[in-house]
């Protein structure tokens, strides 16, 4: 696992030149969380990046940047959560989910495998499919 390095965040200037963005904050992971084999989690860049109570985290997940997941989460494998994205409790992600960038997911939401969310999903609300929508 790797926890703490630069998120991928770069400024890009009219004439096409990048320069990193700076990545100077934390992560914060509370207690009873569980982080499988080969995961990442970048450190914050204009907010900590939080992993909430009893959280539970698969093997070969990605948790970019800025990224906030509250608390009795569950990740199953290979997802991959873009920055700056607002994760709340009790949500169910399945594998190979991604989940774009500055998106919020409600309590208690859940994402079917494969999925790939590009909208906000609703407090208690189930989505899948690429792009992802409502189920039942």
């Amino acid at each position: 696992v790797s926890i703490g390095q630069d998120g991928f965040g770069f400024n890009i200037s009219p004439s096409g030149e990048t320069t990193k963005k700076p990545q100077t904050l934390r992560v914060q992971i509370h207690d009873n969380v569980e982080i499988g084999a080969n995961c990442t989690v970048d450190r914050g860049s204009w907010r900590d990046t939080v992993i909430g109570e009893n959280t539970k985290i698969d093997n070969m997940v990605h948790i970019a940047h800025n990224v906030q997941i509250g608390k009795g989460v569950l990740i199953a494998a290979q997802t991959g959560i873009a920055g700056s994205c607002s994760i709340s409790d009790r949500v169910l992600i399945g594998g190979q989910v991604g989940i774009a960038q500055h998106l919020k997911v409600g309590a208690r939401a859940k994402i079917a495998a494969r999925s790939a969310v590009i909208n906000d999903v609703d407090e208690g609300q189930a989505v899948g499919g690429s792009p992802a929508v409502p189920i039942r």
